[in-house]
């Protein structure tokens, strides 16, 4: 192997495979029973997974133009601050990083402590959060080449749960009751709107690999082709996955529990007593979840680091090329996270909380197609949109129409989200210390 690609460990599979494990995760086991009464027929509710795929699908074509162009580690945290400037870039690092990992780590790992604790009750699920996040931070902070292995060893078997699961499922002899009073609202509706908004939550990780450019092989040619892969691959596993639920029970007879829906559709085709095979196909997706965004996650703060834009302690390198100061803070973070909840709560609520910020931070980031296409035009671009200016276009159009009908909808969530952004800007002089922020495009190699 030359040093080149010894310094770059991650080749395109690997980078796939991290997407993919950031994908697929409890939001695809729950998300579905949350919005498919409102939406009251089954093709309304495919329709929304195939809409979020392909919302997820242009905003990766549209990243893999952008990545192509600057491939270095911090996704939409480097590719806004060369866009707009430090404090855009600061924005989007630090909230990705505090929504998108920290949270959702939080979040993931106390939902595998209920899931445990069916399994082996007397546990509490705040113990077993914490002493998940302990151990895949131990197992990251000995090196990437490692944690990666670990990280595609939780994919292909998760995956291959997940096949298995919708192989049965279509197999099992079921006939769901269809309610005919049910309502239906229809595509382009305000319901359907917020139902792509609770569903995007488990298309967030398509980006993936463009958080971790400067630890994949030839990044140019390999992160747009690991954007696109992956985002595919899972749009077309929720879609099969969906039916399987749908075949259980209609969308005209759910009622509403976001939890329930993959434990329910167990049941129901494969009897009561499969519930307990249900619960552990979750531990290993939620761990395999875990685990490569702990490995991500670290990669932003270091990335941030490095550019003035964090304490420089956290981006301070490592014998084994792993961020360890930015894997212990991401640590302490993540389960300061998960003993502050009282309990997952309204998880409905939670997503929109989520998905509201960070939807705005991506559609900002897909802009910068047109930005860039009008300010460096000369810049090289070993990727180039497909269907430009459409692409794009779809996404931002999208991603505008989910933002208004949420806030429309929960006006409380939206300002919550909005208080949010002004105390993470208002502590950019704290965190950053008053550093002279390094260059953009500054420190390509790390």
């Amino acid at each position: 192997m030359s040093e080149k690609n010894h310094e770059r460990p991650l080749g395109f599979w690997s980078a796939t495979a991290a997407v993919i494990a950031t994908m697929i995760g409890a939001g695809i086991f729950g998300a579905t029973g949350g919005f498919a009464h409102e939406l009251g027929t089954d093709t309304n509710v495919l329709l929304v997974w195939l809409f979020c795929g392909g919302l997820a699908l242009t905003g990766a074509l549209s990243l893999g133009e952008l990545g192509a162009m600057m491939p270095r580690s911090g996704g939409c945290y480097t590719y806004n601050r060369h866009l707009y400037g430090d404090t855009a870039g600061y924005l989007s690092g630090v909230l990705s990083f505090l929504l998108a990992f920290v949270g959702a780590a939080a979040f993931i790992t106390l939902l595998l402590g209920v899931y445990v604790q069916e399994i082996i009750p007397g546990i509490p699920p705040t113990a077993t959060a914490s002493a998940v996040v302990l151990i895949f931070t131990l197992v990251h902070c000995i090196g990437l080449r490692e944690g990666n292995c670990v990280n595609n060893f939780f994919t292909i078997f998760k995956v291959g749960v997940i096949l298995a699961f919708i192989v049965a499922g279509f197999q099992a002899n079921v006939e769901p009751t269809v309610n005919p009073a049910a309502t239906n609202p229809g595509v382009f509706s305000a319901p359907f709107a917020s139902a792509m908004l609770t569903a995007s939550f488990a298309y967030l990780g398509w980006e993936t690999s463009s958080w971790i450019a400067s630890d994949i092989r030839d990044p140019k040619r390999n992160l747009p082709r690991s954007l696109i892969a992956g985002t595919v691959f899972v749009t077309v596993l929720y879609l099969l996955l969906n039916t399987v639920f749908l075949r259980a029970q209609s969308a005209s007879t759910m009622t509403g529990e976001i939890e329930g829906i993959g434990l329910h559709a167990t049941k129901i085709l494969f009897g009561p007593a499969a519930s307990q095979w249900f619960n552990w196909m979750v531990v290993v997706l939620l761990i395999s979840t875990t685990s490569t965004i702990l490995m991500v996650g670290a990669r932003i703060v270091s990335t941030m680091a490095r550019d003035g834009q964090l304490p420089a302690v956290l981006g301070r390198p490592s014998p084994t090329r792993a961020p360890q100061n930015a894997l212990i803070l991401q640590a302490v973070l993540t389960i300061i996270f998960i003993f502050a909840a009282n309990s997952v709560g309204s998880v409905g609520t939670l997503l929109d909380y989520i998905g509201l910020p960070l939807t705005l931070i991506m559609g900002a980031t897909v802009a910068g197609v047109f930005v860039l296409r009008r300010r460096e035009p000369k810049t090289e671009r070993p990727f180039r949109v497909p269907l430009y200016p459409v692409t794009p276009l779809i996404f931002l159009g999208l991603s505008i129409w989910m933002i208004l009908s949420a806030i429309s909808q929960n006006w409380k969530t939206a300002a919550a989200s909005a208080v949010t952004v002004l105390i993470v800007w208002a502590l950019k002089p704290l965190l950053t210390g008053g550093a002279t922020a390094a260059s953009p495009d500054s420190s390509q190699n790390h």
